[in-house]
């Protein structure tokens, strides 16, 4: 496939990448309980420290993974998940059996019991993410090859992943809103801010990218009838050419009605990949009438407006 066809569709695979680093772990928790040392008390200083360091380094490695995932290195992301995952659930365990005597201590084990399962969901949720990534990366391999059935299929398993993580990603945001702000510690308390921020956030940006993927499915559909109408026009079946041109440009320009929406997104990650996809769109918006025309004359022997439509033509994609 030649150059200007893979740039028809290189843009929108850097949409998505750029869209879920901003929904990543966040609030960090900081917290060292002394030791109490009164009469016959039980106390849950140690098992509530141990928890908060396992949590903290869970969350802590969000760096790793974010890094990763911008450099499209998938299986160390996973790798650093799988020990943010150990961790978390380390932590829930140790939790879990903990007991205390005092007050504080009881409100710490819950808190942090919740920290742990948002944090377990949220770990969950980016699992699903990249596994919905892989399968949008297979589609495009598919597109570039132009076995366009195999290409829709990966589209679909990319949204049945990107759903089961945008719900884990709700409950992650469920449990962390059940945190009392009052009752959180006051060296705590700017994290949780931060993570409920970027969980609000990130409930919006994945809506955005819903609305992403149901442009791309006409998109895909166009490029699909605007390949095969380039094989008619190099084979010089004119008519049959003209038809697969009509119905890209048809789909092509559903997409951009779609597309066009997201280009004013708060969201950088959103709205840059769109202009440029949008940019692709509009000027095959402008060329594929041409296209369409020219095969017709070329059909019906009108050779002189046929040359007429096909120089109006932009770029060259044979």
């Amino acid at each position: 496939m030649d150059t200007r066809k893979k740039e028809l569709l290189g843009g929108s695979g850097l949409v998505l990448m750029g869209l879920f680093l901003t929904i990543i772990f966040s609030g960090c928790v900081e917290n060292e309980v002394s030791a109490a040392e009164v009469d016959n008390k039980v106390s849950a200083a140690e098992e509530i420290n141990t928890s908060s360091l396992l949590i903290n380094r869970a969350e802590n490695r969000s760096i790793s993974v974010k890094e990763d995932m911008g450099s499209g290195t998938y299986i160390t992301a996973k790798m650093s998940l799988d020990a943010s995952e150990t961790d978390f659930e380390e932590a829930l365990k140790i939790l879990n059996s903990a007991s205390s005597d005092y007050e504080e201590e009881r409100q710490d084990i819950k808190r942090y019991k919740i920290l742990a399962e948002a944090g377990l969901d949220r770990v969950h949720s980016l699992q699903s993410f990249i596994i919905a990534m892989e399968h949008f990366d297979k589609s495009f391999a598919y597109m570039y090859s132009e076995e366009f059935d195999s290409s829709k299929e990966e589209i679909d398993k990319m949204n049945e992943a990107l759903n089961d993580s945008a719900v884990l990603l709700s409950s992650a945001k469920e449990k962390v809103f059940m945190l009392d702000l009052d009752s959180v510690p006051v060296e705590e308390k700017s994290s949780i801010v931060l993570l409920r921020d970027d969980l609000e956030t990130s409930e919006i940006m994945y809506a955005e990218l819903r609305a992403l993927m149901s442009g791309m499915y006409p998109y895909m559909e166009g490029f699909n009838f605007f390949s095969k109408g380039l094989e008619y026009f190099k084979a010089e079946s004119w008519g049959e050419a003209a038809d697969e041109f009509g119905k890209a440009s048809e789909k092509f320009s559903e997409s951009q009605q779609i597309l066009e929406k997201l280009k004013d997104s708060e969201y950088s990650e959103v709205s840059v990949g769109v202009i440029q996809i949008c940019g692709f769109l509009a000027q095959l918006k402008e060329d594929l009438p041409h296209l369409e025309a020219g095969c017709r004359y070329m059909e019906t022997s009108h050779y002189a407006q046929a040359d007429e439509e096909f120089n109006k033509v932009s770029n060259h994609y044979e």
